[in-house]
């Protein structure tokens, strides 16, 4: 039997245990890639879920504020109003946090005015929590149109977040 060096044993030992070495640190690097991409992840569908709660919450408010606009003049109806404006700005704010495209949406939505110069803060804070006027059904159609475009952006969120 021939006789094998010992040089070569203790080279062909360090070879392989640099190959174990490389190969370890490989994993290491693919783990902490694939890690980040998780934590990439998860943060998306966080910020992605707490978008979609604030975008319901702003539809939940908005559709409050129709349902007390019918009701008679009282002063807990102005002071609700009037909560319910300063909610709709507080989601707005939360909204451009998380996502500015969306959020600039929003606030093109509360601001922006009709034909005869309606707009959400006009009409809400104004007219109806301010004033404390009682205008019945004759912002209905202005409502509801708003109500519409609010749903849009909901669509372009649901688009958005399933990217």
């Amino acid at each position: 039997m021939p006789e094998i060096e010992p040089n070569w044993v203790s080279a062909a030992a360090t070879a392989f245990a640099g190959v174990a070495t490389i190969a370890a640190a490989f994993t290491t690097f693919l783990a902490y890639r694939l890690q980040r991409t998780l934590t990439r992840s998860r943060n998306q569908l966080l910020r992605g879920d707490a978008l979609i709660n604030n975008i319901q919450s702003l539809i939940a408010t908005f559709a409050d504020i129709h349902a007390t606009d019918k009701q008679g003049w009282s002063t807990e109806r102005t002071e609700k109003l009037r909560a319910l404006s300063e909610h709709i700005r507080y989601t707005e704010t939360v909204i451009k946090s998380l996502h500015p495209d969306i959020g600039t949406k929003v606030e093109q939505w509360r601001t922006s005015s009709d034909n005869e110069g309606s707009s959400i803060p006009r009409v809400v804070s104004y007219i109806l929590g301010g004033v404390g006027a009682i205008i019945g059904d004759k912002y209905d159609e202005f409502l509801f149109s708003k109500a519409e475009d609010l749903r849009r952006i909901q669509g372009y969120v649901f688009e958005e977040i399933s990217e």
